[in-house]
């Protein structure tokens, strides 16, 4: 057996989430290192949080940090040996905790910067939600000429290349809505995110610059696993390698369609998806059927998704 790890980006966050993360005693390395990042505790940061704040960016970002890092803290002495790590938008960062690269306080810094500099990046012109779209399901040439034509009226950027022609583009909150009016009617699977900032576009360039000069401050270091660059699809080679990747993906798009085919290149058999949710895994297992692929939420206990394993 062949095993990859999938960490997922800014989706799936709900006011649950952390629940376990501030209460199992597995945790408390987690919950420990998020406290003294956030300078106070993080059960008292996260109860404080409306429906409407936890998927606000800095906090979205750090809460699914905080979530996949304890999971992973809970399930890595269940798991044969790891090949290759994968991580979509924020995942990416979290890679480099699962393989060794860097410590939990160390990457939950790291989280909080990206996070502010995508903010102040993103400045005045993206204070509303609804920055990106989700565009999927199979339509005719012609709407595609009209999508394409819109995209570039609209100047949106292809953010994520997902499967199948699915992509998720970004841009101003005005831009995306008149994108959404001009094109519901042609695609009815038009999704729009819940996500306040465009990530992985042009707008962030100024974030990617001041991310790499805290990288190449901070402690990262090569991982002990592969980890998959997503701009390139390609594994790391070394520190500058690992930098360069993880500030170029802030501002450009993300090949997760590539991504997927070198998973898949590299002779993994099975993936497991931190979470939360399973988007990643569905994904995966619908573009390479050879693969099994399933999230930890899948599982009723940790001793199932072992279980699974052997």
């Amino acid at each position: 057996m062949r095993l990859a790890i999938l960490c997922s980006g800014q989706a799936g966050q709900h006011r649950e989430m952390l629940d376990e993360v501030l209460l199992v005693p597995e945790c408390s390395s987690i919950r420990e290192a998020a406290s003294e990042v956030l300078g106070k505790d993080i059960a008292l940061w996260w109860n404080s949080l409306d429906e409407k704040s936890i998927f606000l960016n800095s906090n979205a970002q750090f809460g699914i940090a905080c979530y996949q890092m304890a999971t992973w803290v809970r399930i890595s002495s269940l798991l044969p040996e790891i090949k290759l790590i994968a991580g979509y938008s924020l995942g990416e960062l979290i890679g480099y905790f699962v393989a060794g690269g860097l410590s939990a306080i160390e990457t939950l810094k790291l989280v909080r910067e990206r996070a502010r500099l995508m903010d102040e990046s993103a400045g005045s012109q993206f204070k509303n939600e609804g920055c990106m779209v989700l565009w999927r399901g199979r339509v005719s040439p012609t709407t595609l000429a009209v999508r394409d034509r819109a995209i570039k009226e609209n100047h949106l950027d292809i953010a994520i290349k997902r499967r199948d022609g699915e992509i998720v583009l970004a841009g101003s909150d005005e831009s995306i809505s008149r994108f959404v009016v001009e094109l519901k009617g042609l695609n009815p699977n038009l999704l729009r995110l819940s996500v306040t900032i465009p990530a992985h576009s042009h707008y962030l360039a100024g974030a990617s610059d001041a991310f790499r000069d805290i990288l190449n401050s901070s402690a990262i270091s090569m991982p002990r696993i592969n980890v998959l660059g997503t701009v390139e699809a390609m594994p790391v080679k070394s520190r500058d390698e690992a930098i360069n990747a993880l500030a170029r993906q802030i501002s450009a798009t993300i090949r997760w369609d590539e991504c997927m085919d070198s998973i898949a290149e590299s002779g993994i058999d099975k993936v497991i998806e931190l979470g939360p949710g399973n988007d990643l895994a569905k994904l995966i297992g619908a573009e390479h059927s050879e693969i099994s692929a399933r999230a930890v939420s899948d599982f009723n206990s940790f001793r199932s998704l072992a279980d699974w394993l052997n």
